[in-house]
């Protein structure tokens, strides 16, 4: 069993949480089968799978923040720019640094963000030409091309305002290398440079220090690998919890 399917187990379809499906084998997990083998796995690695179900909507984000704040804090001891602010100051610029930490982490190709065309709102602004009749000095005038501003429903989101976080390769991680293909006669595939194989993009740096009211200098010298490997702990963490989980449940 992997992370991805204890989720549906915190909110059954069915109303008693004994419930089991028709043909059940003696392999089959039961619900508290899973919530024993969580609780195990728990016992070892406890961050990670509050970290998973917290970026999945089942926990509240507020403990797994103050758990990177604090993770933040004591990493950041070495930070000499962090440590020469007030402790108020250090403690407001670590919370905003511990909730981008997690939301770059809770990232994916699935996930929904803000489109950037019509900056969430579904619709664009967008210049028609039309035929009307126009009056010039009270007397109209026979049909002409005029030129209006309206408003249009956003394409690249159908007007909803969102759309998926997917890099070109479509969350792939990978796209077809035209030349290798050619040359060999088949499909060929490499890692997508754009997204690194990860198959989405992170969040924008500028978006990062912007909230931070830092100028982007101070945050590639000071604070990008530092908010680089914050993020890389919390991947590690879960890959921890994943792992603890696959071997309580066999």
């Amino acid at each position: 069993m992997n992370l991805e399917s204890i989720v549906k187990y915190f909110s059954p379809k069915s109303m008693m949480p004994g419930a089991v499906p028709c043909g059940i084998t003696a392999e089959t997990l039961t619900i508290t089968d899973v919530m024993a083998s969580l609780g195990m796995a728990a016992a070892k690695s406890a961050i990670g799978i509050e970290l998973y179900l917290a970026k999945a909507g089942v926990l509240p984000v507020d403990n797994i923040t103050n758990y990177i704040e604090q993770l933040a804090l004591e990493r950041g001891k070495k930070n000499r720019t962090l440590q020469k602010m007030t402790a108020h100051q250090r403690r407001i610029f670590l919370r905003t640094l511990a909730e981008f930490v997690f939301r770059d982490y809770s990232l994916s190709a699935a996930s929904e963000i803000k489109c950037d065309h019509c900056v969430g709102s579904g619709f664009i602004d967008a210049e028609v030409f039309t035929m009307k009749s126009v009056r010039i000095s009270g007397t109209r005038q026979g049909p002409r091309e005029v030129r209006e501003q309206i408003r249009v429903i956003c394409k690249p989101c159908g007007g909803k305002g969102r759309t998926r976080n997917e890099c070109r390769c479509r969350g792939r991680g990978e796209v077809l290398d035209k030349k290798k293909t050619e040359f060999q006669g088949v499909p060929v595939y490499s890692q997508c440079k754009r997204c690194a194989g990860r198959g989405y993009p992170r969040l924008k740096d500028s978006e990062i220090f912007k909230a931070l009211g830092i100028p982007e200098t101070t945050w590639r010298r000071n604070y990008k690998l530092f908010f680089d490997r914050l993020v890389t702990h919390c991947h590690v963490e879960e890959s921890c919890a994943e792992r603890m989980l696959k071997a309580v449940t066999g």
